[in-house]
């Protein structure tokens, strides 16, 4: 049997269009697999940056209750003999803070005297809290946490290595992952009288900061030298406490250049050794520990499965195997009478694919015909709405993720990582053109009785109201943020005059210091501030930071309800 030239040319066309809607398709969902595959890896290490960041949040909010407990007077008076009723008092703000942080699994006050004999103590054990007392109070002198504490200077934070906590007596923190923070009380002349300590339970506080992660989401943590801290698998971690060393370098090699400090961050697929049956991805990043510590430098992971995120192709497989079906079928029934006009809308096709897995751009497509062409058109059309659907979710998921690690999610108002940018850029742009700046850190004076007699939501009413009316009575030019708690910061660009910065000061407390209304009950809320002036106070922005916090907190000292500037020498705050 002979074939004759319409029936060669109809096979021919039929094969061909075959063959190209076949390596199209697939050339299309390599490339789609591939691009999503790396948005997978940079919502990794994004959610990694996030996670990192929320750790140190939550070390400087576990500072900030160490000092508020140090300045408290009862924290000095119950180092003195005698001190029955302040220790008792101690106690009660002991459970309170407890009670708000199912992480801290106890806190203590310690003696420097007394072989470092215990003064107040809290556990937390079965569920509840449970103040110890009498001849169970124990000596830890011998500690190295109580004797690296003392030497630090007052407002100075200690942190422990993690490791498992092996005091007896520790109640619910027995044989657990525990981390210890540590701050001196101090007498008025700067002399350490003893310490305040917080245990946290590792495990309990990764598990609170790692709710909001996606269930398939593997957390890892390690030390500065690699041993596992967090770990899927509990057998592999805090091994050096069972006399061997499992090593992150060891599972993932990349890692070491985690340890050895020649990296910040890395993005890694693991398919070979442990991970070679289930490859996942996984995003570490090495951060330095900000706080006195033997620990300099914890690394953090994240991990998923290959797999999990190859399930969402399958969906533009299935559409891509049925496109190949439908162009297979419409050359075979068309090839004859449309043989010459075929190979123009197949290529332009091929052109409009090419360069979309290229640069994302959509070409026009023959979607109006109402043969198989048009039908084959509608199909990549549909393919790639389906990819830019995909690749949109994603995008909108790492905005997402970038504004909340920018933005405090309470007032909407910037938070510390994002301020910290934005006084980089103003220092660089002071020292170009010469012109100074002022910040105010502002703190709410007894934040703590909105809560305990209103409740949280009274607070967070406060909190919101001050940022609305720090925004609306500041420039655009300005910046206005949270730091966290009940602290913000204002940074007054191009101010340089004091009596114009105190001027701007005065006004802005007295808005601030306006009557809100909360459920029928009218609160009174005043405010301590403290001004920092560059370059007059700081040529960097921790040193305006630090100087403006002081200023603020020898306000709280003089009375509160005022302002004051670091260069101030007399006692007493300016008040409104």
């Amino acid at each position: 049997m002979r074939f004759g030239i319409s029936a060669r040319l109809t096979l021919v066309l039929a094969l061909v269009g075959l063959l190209v809607a076949g390596l199209t398709g697939f050339y299309a969902f390599h490339v789609s697999r591939g691009l999503l595959v790396q948005s997978s890896k940079d919502e990794l290490l994004l959610s990694t940056q996030v996670l990192s960041r929320r750790i140190a949040l939550t070390r400087q909010e576990v500072s900030r209750n160490l000092m508020v407990l140090a300045s408290h007077p009862a924290a000095q008076a119950s180092l003195q003999p005698h001190a029955e009723g302040a220790q008792a008092q101690l106690a009660t703000l002991f459970k309170v803070l407890m009670a708000a942080n199912p992480a801290y699994l106890q806190i203590r006050l310690i003696s420097a005297r007394d072989h470092g004999l215990e003064r107040v103590r809290v556990d937390r054990d079965s569920g509840t809290l449970q103040e110890v007392t009498g001849e169970d109070l124990q000596e830890k002198g011998h500690f190295a946490y109580v004797s690296e504490t003392l030497k630090l200077a007052y407002g100075e934070t200690y942190l422990s290595p993690i490791a498992i906590n092996h005091e007896q007596g520790s109640h619910a923190g027995l044989d657990r992952p525990t981390l210890q923070l540590a701050t001196p009380v101090s007498d008025t002349n700067g002399k350490a009288l003893g310490l305040l300590v917080i245990n946290l339970d590792l495990d309990g506080m990764f598990a609170l900061l790692s709710a909001d992660l996606p269930e398939d989401f593997a957390l890892y943590l390690a030390n500065h030298e690699g041993d596992y801290l967090i770990h899927p698998d509990s057998t592999k971690t805090f091994g050096f406490d069972r006399g061997r060393r499992v090593l992150v370098q060891d599972e993932f090699a990349e890692a070491a250049k985690l340890v050895d400090q020649s990296a910040e961050n890395i993005l890694l697929q693991a398919d070979q050794g442990p991970h070679a049956f289930a490859p996942l991805l996984a995003a570490f990043v090495g951060r330095p520990v900000l706080a006195n510590s033997e620990e300099t430098r914890l690394i953090l992971g994240l991990a998923r499965p290959l797999e999990g995120v190859l399930k969402q192709t399958d969906q533009l497989g299935q559409t891509i195997v049925q496109i190949v079906v439908l162009v297979s079928v419409a050359c075979a029934l068309l090839a004859v009478l449309v043989a010459r006009a075929l190979t123009r809308p197949i290529n332009s096709m091929i052109a409009a694919v090419h360069r979309f897995s290229n640069d994302n751009k959509v070409l026009p497509l023959p979607v109006e015909r109402s043969d198989e062409i048009g039908t084959l058109a509608r199909s990549f059309a549909r393919m790639q709405g389906q990819i830019r659907k995909q690749m949109d979710d994603l995008q909108d998921s790492r905005e997402e993720l970038e504004h909340l690690a920018q933005h405090d999610m309470l007032t909407e108002l910037p938070n510390r990582r994002m301020f910290m940018d934005r006084l980089a850029q103003a220092i660089a742009r002071a020292e170009r053109t010469e012109e100074g700046f002022a910040l105010l850190f502002i703190d709410v004076d007894n934040f703590k009785n909105f809560n305990d007699s209103l409740g949280h939501a009274a607070g967070d009413a406060v909190l919101k109201t001050v940022a609305r009316r720090l925004a609306s009575h500041t420039r655009k030019v300005d910046t206005v943020a949270r730091l966290g708690g009940d602290e913000f910061v204002v940074m007054i660009d191009n101010f340089s005059e004091r009596n114009l910065i105190a001027a701007f000061t005065e006004k802005l407390l007295a808005a601030l210091k306006a009557p809100m209304v909360f459920e029928g009950h009218t609160l009174c809320v005043e405010f301590s501030i403290g001004i920092s002036q560059f370059p007059d106070d700081g040529s960097t922005a921790e040193e305006v930071i630090n100087n403006a916090d002081r200023a603020m907190y020898r306000t709280k000292a003089g009375g509160r309800n005022g302002y004051r500037f670091t260069s101030d020498t007399n006692t007493q705050p300016n008040l409104l």
